[in-house]
């Protein structure tokens, strides 16, 4: 093992757990740091940055699913959550999920499919969006519908411009009140429904819907390249697209 191999961060309250968490990433050719709360996985993450996180949703000072978002509102590192409940967690959180008694092959292919995202470029920030009818340029800071002027108060404009930084990115209520509002609003997820339903408002509701998602249990998704709400059979993020659409990112 070389001082360049990934680093993965080990998280669970039960020394024994940790050490069979640790001793798998170490066959992976990773190295490891170990965290036994929610608390100093997160200071771990910082300080440390880590390429992946394997996390037991069983914590002691808090659940792996609110240790996980808490960690996303801070960075995109993925993240590996080991569930008794793996099929029920993997329906919640969108990263991947081990069950509890996981096998070395199984934890090879959720190490190899974590970093591989993790190699990925993020999506660009989308700075001008058109879709039936609703132009919308973050550069100028301009909104149009069908040729007319919205305007946005600074607030709206501050929430617009979080979402489309993120494209494609279920971005959970804690993290965008956390950016866009501050740390102190994280839970009044009630307030963000406001803000999100006037922002929608000043750009169409039925435009918004489509570029502005809800994903239920989670929070929204900026989707600037869907024309259309999803049917049943779709994710959240991954609409069919139409083709009454323009997108340039910067």
């Amino acid at each position: 093992m070389t001082a360049r191999a990934p680093l993965a961060l080990a998280v669970d309250s039960d020394p024994a757990t940790l050490e069979t968490f640790g001793r798998g990433l170490r066959a992976e050719g990773l190295r490891v740091v170990t965290a036994t709360t929610g608390d100093d996985a997160l200071r771990a993450a910082v300080q440390q940055h880590p390429n992946l996180v394997l996390l037991s949703t069983r914590l002691s000072d808090m659940s792996g699913l609110e240790m996980m978002r808490r960690l996303r509102a801070r960075t995109p590192i993925p993240v590996i959550l080991v569930s008794a409940d793996a099929r029920t967690t993997a329906a919640t959180a969108k990263s991947g999920v081990l069950p509890k008694r996981f096998s070395a092959r199984q934890l090879a292919d959720a190490v190899e499919e974590a970093l591989g995202a993790a190699a990925e470029p993020p999506p660009a920030a989308a700075t001008h969006v058109s879709v039936e009818g609703l132009d919308i340029d973050l550069v100028r800071r301009t909104v149009r519908r069908g040729g007319e002027i919205a305007w946005l108060t600074r607030t709206e404009w501050a929430l617009l411009t979080y979402l489309a930084g993120h494209p494609g990115q279920t971005l959970t209520g804690s993290e965008i009140l956390s950016n866009v509002w501050g740390p102190e609003y994280r839970d009044d997820l009630q307030y963000l429904r406001v803000w999100v339903s006037r922002l929608r408002s000043k750009l169409g509701a039925h435009e918004a819907r489509m570029i502005i998602r809800t994903v239920r249990g989670l929070g929204y998704v900026f989707d600037p390249t869907s024309t259309r709400e999803p049917t049943p059979c779709q994710s959240p993020v991954h609409a069919v697209r139409g083709a009454q659409r323009t997108l340039t990112v910067g």
